[in-house]
């Protein structure tokens, strides 16, 4: 039976405080993990719903610890997501999983993961790299083994990814004529509906192309977050991929359209489709020049919203 994933209640407060370097040596004791040297913690990056800890021995980078801010049972969707490691692993695709747990002693509860540490890849060195991005994603939509891992206990959401530009031309509309509305009106934010005419426009003419575009008719495992601060490469120089918090089955274009556009220029697009096996290099092409409006879209609608934040006019 389907089912719509829920938020979660709000996790305590021990849990939302990041974790002292003496709870994170004792996760590391509770996975029977052995740093090769002297430890030290930065946390760097702090979500609504997760942590991220570098660990360093002896100075140099060593693994990555990402907990969520409650255990397993408490965020079924996300904890999903952490346990396939091995899998993003084994096709080449994600960090070597040191350990995991679903429900840390050391962490109050937490679940966590630790993976071994990939180094970052700059913007310009991605870019230069594009071919070998463009294979990367095709190991990950091709992979029969995470497909059938993602198809168990499929949601409402995941159904929704079926057909991905109906579920984002009603995100659009949600956002900006919904959410962005009211509190710009609320604000006294009087630019609002100029704003929404021409968004309106906008959507008009994405749907009148999407009306005479070949629709991709598949789902793939997909990143749906492909930008370049989760692109790293391991100790060899193979590249590879982190941070999988929006995996789920998705169409292609979701994770090639959005990393063409933002890292390839436009002349290349065409040449690093022709090896990809599971579509048209024509059609993605096609579908991209809906698909990206739509996603720019729903970013803007994003920092639209911010802005009724903003301390001064």
């Amino acid at each position: 039976m389907s089912k719509r994933s829920q938020t979660p209640a709000r996790s305590s407060r021990t849990q939302q405080r990041p974790a002292s370097p003496q709870a994170l040596d004792n996760l590391l004791d509770e996975l029977d993990l052995k740093p090769p040297g002297t430890t030290s913690y930065e946390l760097v990056s702090q979500w609504a719903a997760k942590h991220v800890w570098r660990v360093d021995a002896n100075g140099e980078p060593w693994a990555y610890i990402r907990y969520l801010l409650g255990s397993a049972e408490h965020f079924p969707d996300r904890w999903r997501r952490m346990k396939f490691g091995e899998i993003y692993h084994t096709i080449r695709v994600g960090p070597r999983v040191l350990g995991l747990t679903p429900e840390s002693e050391a962490l109050a509860s937490r679940a966590a993961v630790v993976e071994a540490a990939l180094a970052p890849l700059t913007q310009v060195a991605l870019e230069a790299r594009a071919d070998e991005a463009i294979s990367l994603l095709t190991r990950l939509h091709t992979s029969a083994e995470l497909l059938e891992a993602l198809s168990v206990d499929i949601t409402d959401d995941d159904r929704e990814r079926f057909s991905p530009l109906a579920s984002l031309f009603k995100e659009v509309e949600e956002r900006w004529f919904e959410a962005v509305r009211v509190r710009w009106e609320r604000t006294g934010l009087d630019a609002i509906n100029e704003t929404l005419w021409v968004v309106s426009q906008l959507m008009e003419q994405l749907r009148t192309k999407q009306i005479h575009s070949e629709a991709i008719e598949i789902v793939v495992p997909a990143h749906n977050d492909p930008n370049h601060g989760n692109f790293m490469q391991n100790g060899q120089g193979a590249m590879r991929m982190i941070d999988f918090e929006t995996l789920g089955l998705n169409n292609p274009v979701a994770d090639l359209g959005i990393f063409l556009t933002w890292y390839v220029d436009k002349d290349r697009h065409l040449e690093l489709l022709q090896n990809y096996p599971l579509a048209d290099p024509q059609a993605i092409l096609e579908r991209m020049t809906i698909w990206v409006p739509l996603r720019y879209l729903t970013i803007a609608a994003h920092w639209a919203a911010r802005l009724t934040r903003a301390r001064t006019e």
